[in-house]
């Protein structure tokens, strides 16, 4: 089994959101991607690639030790969904004749991604997501048209093992075979009296 890690759990959904679009579920949209700062772009190229969805890791929650090498690794990740319309605000949102709206957009992500373990993409050993909050990231006019993108959370957890733990350990007891043992007495003159060699004996 591959341990999981960060790159893993967002592929995993960016798979399974991409498998709506392979399967022609999802004909409002040409892919998933992973978000790459696009937001900063102020040419707004972007805009053009709506109706958009994209995936991000946002960060951890506060790790739980379960055992002495095994940890609980609580996550967010955030899907993001774009739409613009050229008619007003509220199509954007709600959608408008052949134009999907962000509101729906976000509604058939929930539907894929609540209670999902993205084990039918291959992911093994990971809780299954649960819905976090959503926030409105963008909603403005711009050349013409009005864009809205809204940002989706779903939590989640994986235990990391820490696998090297057991031979560190093995490896420290293995080094400590005897103790060594200086006496001082009084005068303190720096130099010691008497020495003493223990022995320890394995179990």
């Amino acid at each position: 089994m591959v341990d999981l890690d960060l790159a893993i759990v967002e592929q995993g959904i960016k798979d399974v959101l991409a498998r709506q679009i392979q399967q022609k579920i999802w004909t409002w949209i040409r892919e998933i991607k992973t978000y790459g700062g696009e937001f900063d772009d102020d040419t707004l190229a972007w805009v053009d690639t709506f109706p958009a969805i994209w995936v991000t890791f946002q960060g951890s929650g506060t790790p739980k030790k379960t055992s002495h090498n095994k940890t609980e690794y609580p996550v967010t990740f955030v899907v993001l969904v774009g739409a613009r319309s050229m008619r007003n605000e509220e199509a954007q949102r709600h959608g408008a004749g052949r134009d999907i709206g962000t509101f729906l957009m976000l509604k058939h992500v929930k539907k894929l991604l609540i209670g999902n373990d993205l084990s039918s993409v291959g992911v093994v050993g990971l809780d299954p997501l649960e819905l976090g909050r959503t926030k409105t990231i963008f909603n403005t006019k711009t050349r013409n048209q009005s864009i809205n993108v809204l940002s989706q959370e779903f939590t989640t957890q994986y235990t990391i093992t820490a696998s090297d733990r057991d031979r560190e350990e093995e490896a420290t007891d293995a080094y400590i075979h005897r103790i060594n043992i200086d006496y001082y007495f009084e005068p303190n003159d720096g130099f010691k009296d008497e020495s003493d060699l223990i022995e320890l004996q394995e179990n």
